[in-house]
């Protein structure tokens, strides 16, 4: 498997596609937008991304800060335009994958690509990991990028259904809850997860994390029940 980064940009679209013929006004769109995500990307990596403020950002992408507010409505949007592109990529790359294999290992592998991602640029990756966990205390308008971003997460949930929800067809699991709500467990483990690991490393590795991550999935899968002799709390 070919790892995967915090890419700097691409020459695509900001749904990832190459397109096969744009007018002026169009390539000097996406110019925009690739020299503020590059200059996004530079300035968080340089300053942090606490540090970093959106005029530095524009200064840096030579361009109006009204300008920069087209493409990104905050700092925070600007951190999810760095990361969007290439989450859809991986989710993408997800939904072609074989559904086959124990569901622990399944769900070690879909959430594997995830971490790898991540450990790729501590640096980008802690602050867009935090945000998952904010997003719902604020009650601020959003952001075009944000948005992106947290749809994602509805995908996201379905993707991990449909994994349980084959195996419950198939007589491999319990079917006495619906796969949507192990999927919220699951996806409430792995967010909480990646969010200690992250921020307890100052390098984080991936294996050690996906390693942690599986041994708790396993632990949810499992249930604990009483053991011998002793009673129900």
């Amino acid at each position: 498997m070919s790892e995967t980064v915090l890419s700097p940009d691409s020459t695509t679209s900001p749904a990832g596609a190459a397109p096969a013929k744009l007018g002026l006004r169009e390539r000097s769109k996406l110019d925009k937008r690739r020299r503020i995500k590059q200059a996004a990307r530079e300035m968080f990596l340089e300053k942090g991304y606490d540090a970093a403020t959106t005029r530095e950002i524009a200064e840096r992408a030579d361009v109006a800060i009204g300008t920069l507010f087209v493409y990104a409505k905050d700092k925070r949007d600007l951190l999810m335009l760095i990361i969007n592109d290439d989450l859809d990529q991986i989710t993408d790359d997800l939904s072609e994958t074989p559904k086959s294999g124990t569901l622990i290992d399944q769900l070690t592998n879909f959430f594997r690509r995830r971490y790898q991602y991540w450990s790729s640029e501590p640096r980008l990756s802690r602050p867009a990991i935090q945000e998952t966990f904010d997003f719902l205390s604020r009650a601020t308008a959003q952001g075009p990028e944000t948005m992106r971003f947290y749809a994602r997460r509805g995908r996201t949930m379905d993707m991990v259904s449909a994994i349980i929800q084959a195996k419950q067809d198939a007589g491999r699991i319990c079917s006495a809850y619906p796969a949507q709500e192990i999927a919220s467990l699951i996806l409430t483990i792995y967010m909480t997860e990646v969010r200690r690991w992250i921020n307890g490393n100052e390098h984080p590795d991936m294996e050690t994390g996906v390693a942690h991550l599986r041994k708790l999935l396993s632990i949810a899968l499992c249930g604990v029940k009483p053991g011998e002799g002793e009673a129900e709390a």
